[in-house]
């Protein structure tokens, strides 16, 4: 089973994130025989007690794409359907959260300019946490304001920062000396204010969560994304337009935005 689903990862141009999700949902299967599961069996795997509705839907995903994938379109298991429940309003900053934000770092400091500029890009272009990460400075357009990243599903997008993300932009390109060979935007850098090498996601996220810390909320990546789609919305910007903007495949973020800024 474990070749089998390292070929069928491989056969799919699925992003690192979903295939560490798929990955974790078919490490649950021990060994199962599948094959003769009927739509009803499909189901009682997918409601795992300990999985939320949003996972539970996702495995089901993964392993009807597998079953076809492996035992063809007939399979038995492939009715079988589950209704999303569509998640509670999420966590998004505030206008004045933005700001305490943005003037708690240091930016006479290489570290915070660096965390400023990441934190003014993520609100202006509502990058996913992956995006700010792999940013490399040739494909920051200083000119133009604009921003060319490998975005999720492995296609080229592009963001866009106002003038005042491009002076706190500025400020960190003046400190950032990366090692050499490292072309990244973000980049690490040690108390000595020696830099090094390119920011994971995951050295990103507990940036954010640091930061959040200092001024007393929870913050996230994402949060930075979906206040990026609230504040925009609030603003006066279009639903098709802030879809564009955020690339999105559906309305279904800047719907919940026009919501919340009608009521």
């Amino acid at each position: 089973m474990n070749n089998e689903v390292s070929e069928f990862l491989a056969s799919h141009t699925y992003s690192d994130a979903t295939r560490a999700i798929y990955a974790h949902v078919f490490s649950n299967l021990n060994n199962q025989d599948i094959k003769s599961w009927s739509a009803s069996d499909l189901l009682a795997f997918a409601k795992k007690d300990t999985w939320g509705n949003s996972l539970q839907c996702t495995a089901l995903y993964a392993l009807r794409s597998f079953i076809r994938w492996k035992y063809g379109s007939s399979h038995p298991a492939l009715s079988a359907k589950m209704k999303r429940i569509k998640p509670r309003p999420q966590r998004s900053l505030n206008e004045s959260q933005v700001l305490q934000l943005l003037a708690s770092f240091d930016t006479y400091s290489p570290i915070g300019a660096r965390d400023q500029a990441i934190l003014a890009i993520a609100l202006d272009t509502g990058f996913r946490v992956s995006e700010l990460a792999r940013i490399q400075l040739a494909d920051v357009d200083i000119e133009h304001h604009t921003i060319q990243v490998i975005i999720k599903g492995g296609q080229w997008g592009m963001g866009i920062y106002s003038p005042e993300t491009a002076a706190i932009l500025d400020r960190w390109l003046a400190y950032r000396k990366p090692a050499d060979g490292v072309n990244a935007l973000f980049i690490s850098v040690k108390k000595n204010r020696r830099m090094g090498r390119q920011l994971t996601t995951e050295g990103i996220k507990t940036l954010f969560k640091r930061w959040g810390e200092k001024i007393g909320i929870k913050l996230s990546p994402h949060d930075a994304r979906r206040s990026f789609a609230m504040l925009s919305t609030r603003n006066g910007a279009p639903s098709r337009v802030l879809q564009v903007a955020g690339r999105w495949s559906c309305l279904l973020y800047t719907s919940d935005a026009a919501d919340e800024r009608s009521s």
